[in-house]
């Protein structure tokens, strides 16, 4: 990640992230960065111009520190509906049984 000197065009108004964050995730913000703490990784928002928002993730699981570029939004709102939306994918994806296993369950549960 290229760090860019911030200036007052680029900074983050508090009000302005809390509107986009509709999902309730732990945010920290600092001038132009914003650090964001999802249930699963970890995410930094870089404002680079005035509509240019670079999303950078972190993999907790991996052990990995650094963080690799994700995607490029022009809208907070859709950063924020990104993050939201991959940390739902991968718990549907990775965490839960497989849709032949989860109706197996539900049948054995019915005739128990």
């Amino acid at each position: 990640m290229r760090a860019l000197r911030c200036n007052s065009l680029h900074a983050f108004d508090e009000n302005e992230v809390y509107e986009s964050n509709k999902y309730n995730l732990r945010v920290t913000v600092v001038q132009n960065i914003i650090y964001v703490y999802s249930l699963l990784d970890l995410w930094i928002i870089q404002r680079t111009g005035k509509k240019r928002y670079l999303l950078y993730h972190q993999n907790k699981k991996f052990g990995n520190k650094n963080y690799h570029f994700q995607q490029e939004f022009t809208n907070l709102d859709d950063v924020f509906q990104y993050i939201h939306r991959h940390d739902k994918y991968v718990l549907k994806s990775k965490w839960s049984l497989p849709q032949q296993l989860e109706d197996a369950y539900r049948k054995a549960r019915r005739y128990k």
